[in-house]
């Protein structure tokens, strides 16, 4: 049960970092670096959960919001991930690239978190 563990912020913050945010960002960099217009879905990655499988990028940021440590407000980063996602699914790379700042933000109020400690 995730909300009786503890869960390291700096981890859950570099599963996010690594898992979901590299994932969906990378192809909107690397369009935006290219030009030009995506293909279409172009920017909606193929994504993997914990055993490997294939997953949507709504299920997991479900499954790492639920697995974030006790205390840390998610309500602004699930609204950036919603709007990223949306963006993706259109083709808006400008979108899709809002969330690096929204990531940063979480960072600062996870290592907050951090810095409390137990």
């Amino acid at each position: 049960m995730t909300g009786e563990m503890t869960v390291d912020p700096s981890r859950w913050l570099a599963r996010v970092r690594h898992d979901f945010c590299k994932r969906l960002l990378w192809p909107a960099r690397d369009r935006r670096d290219i030009g030009g217009g995506p293909a279409p879905r172009g920017l909606v990655p193929a994504l993997v959960d914990d055993e490997g499988k294939p997953v949507a990028p709504r299920a997991l940021w479900g499954a790492l919001a639920a697995d974030a440590p006790a205390g840390l407000d998610l309500d602004r980063f699930g609204a950036a991930v919603t709007r990223a996602i949306a963006a993706a699914e259109a083709g808006d790379v400008a979108g899709v690239l809002e969330l690096e700042a929204a990531f940063d933000d979480l960072a600062v109020l996870a290592r907050s978190l951090d810095q409390k400690g137990p």
